[in-house]
């Protein structure tokens, strides 16, 4: 599954635009970029399908998790409760910021546990970063309590799931800040690329001017002469991004429904044979990205896995994804039971998730692509049965 499948003459024509008007800054020269600004069409697009006031582009995915524990104002030691089961950036984000990582349980949909979540909320808990997994939301309701009843941000890492819903809001913008990854694994992509959502004006020009060397944006002052808030990075995209992200979420619409089609043949067979699909807090929202089917036991899962394989289509356990599982990444185990930054991290090590492993460890799970060939549905179908035969 890649955005990159949808691309076509509209996107050729978009980066050729801003090419053949050598405006690639997406700040600046405002005399003679003839009131063009691209990066600004795909934010006020994004800022559409979210609902939140305001949006931000930013280079990536990784990029925006780290500016919106900024712009929380997240200070070295601060702990960020978070899941186990997530992409590596973002813990990476946490710790970018010399932060301390708190992973939670999780339940039986594979999201962070909200319960788990609040039993680690201490004295210095700076924010639950909930992420929201493989198309499927977390409950955002429990989370948006608990935020309210302890007076912490809640961030949803909604990077793995542009386009999804949870009872008709969008994932990313229900949190006080959320995040899209648009990377070229993601169901849209731009290249590389990320987006910001808050409805909390403070949160976003602290993360505007972060984002971009710590520059003051405005209209009225060419670049260079807007002023400065403070220290910042460049996590600016460029006008060729924005232009490529307007296309892309036009697009939106056409993949997700292709993606829930095949989703939901393929669920349908799996059921047929007696499976039991991953389950969710809002199934109507899911992006369908990829096919999780829960099996009875580890051993069971194997079982799957190998008859799968054999019958053609393989597909993965989670406990064993080392991108997505937090037991895998050695450096996060490296730091944990030492002083940080006048606190001290808990333990990483794998015996410490034993709760996550025993739900991954039985999760089988299959990537979808946007565009699959009858050909390449009924061979994933056949080897679900096959697995399903194996293993149940």
């Amino acid at each position: 599954m890649a955005g990159s499948e949808i691309f076509g003459s509209e996107e050729i024509k978009a980066a050729t635009d801003v090419i053949e008007r050598k405006m690639i800054h997406r700040y600046g020269s405002h005399d003679i970029r003839g009131g063009i600004y691209r990066a600004e069409e795909f934010e006020a697009a994004a800022r559409e399908i979210s609902g939140a006031k305001y949006a931000l582009a930013l280079s990536s995915g990784t990029a925006a998790l780290i500016t919106a524990l900024k712009g929380i104002g997240t200070e070295p030691g601060d702990e960020i409760i978070t899941s186990p089961f997530t992409f590596i950036a973002t813990v990476e984000a946490i710790v970018a910021c010399g932060a301390i990582p708190i992973l939670g349980d999780l339940d039986e949909t594979l999201s962070l546990d909200p319960a788990s979540a609040e039993r680690l909320i201490s004295p210095r808990t700076r924010a639950i970063m909930p992420v929201h997994m493989f198309g499927a939301a977390t409950d955002m309701d429990k989370f948006t309590a608990l935020g309210k009843k302890y007076s912490l941000p809640i961030i949803e890492d909604a990077c793995e799931v542009v386009g999804g819903t949870y009872k008709g809001r969008a994932l990313g913008g229900i949190g006080d800040v959320g995040a899209w990854s648009f990377d070229p694994n993601k169901t849209l992509t731009v290249g590389e690329a990320g987006m910001l959502f808050t409805n909390d004006r403070d949160i976003w020009f602290k993360m505007d001017c972060y984002h971009d060397h710590g520059h003051i944006h405005s209209k009225e002052h060419d670049r260079g002469a807007e002023g400065k808030f403070g220290f910042g990075v460049n996590y600016r995209i460029s006008e060729i991004q924005g232009a490529l992200g307007t296309v892309a979420l036009k697009k939106l619409p056409q993949a997700l429904a292709a993606l829930r089609a095949a989703k939901k043949k393929i669920v349908e067979a799996g059921e047929a044979a007696g499976l039991t699909p991953r389950p969710m807090h809002d199934a109507e929202g899911d992006t369908a990205s990829h096919v999780i089917f829960i099996l009875p036991s580890a051993e069971a899962a194997k079982k799957f896995q190998k008859a799968a394989k054999e019958a053609g289509s393989g597909c993965g356990i989670i406990s064993e994804n080392t991108w997505h599982y937090a037991k895998h990444w050695k450096a996060l185990e490296e730091m944990g039971g030492k002083e940080y930054f006048g606190g001290r991290t808990p333990s990483y090590a794998p015996e410490t998730m034993t709760q996550a492993e025993g739900l991954l460890s039985r999760a089988v799970l299959f990537g979808l692509n946007i565009k699959m060939s009858g050909d390449e549905m009924e061979k994933m179908t056949a080897a679900i049965q096959s697995g399903a035969k194996a293993a149940l």
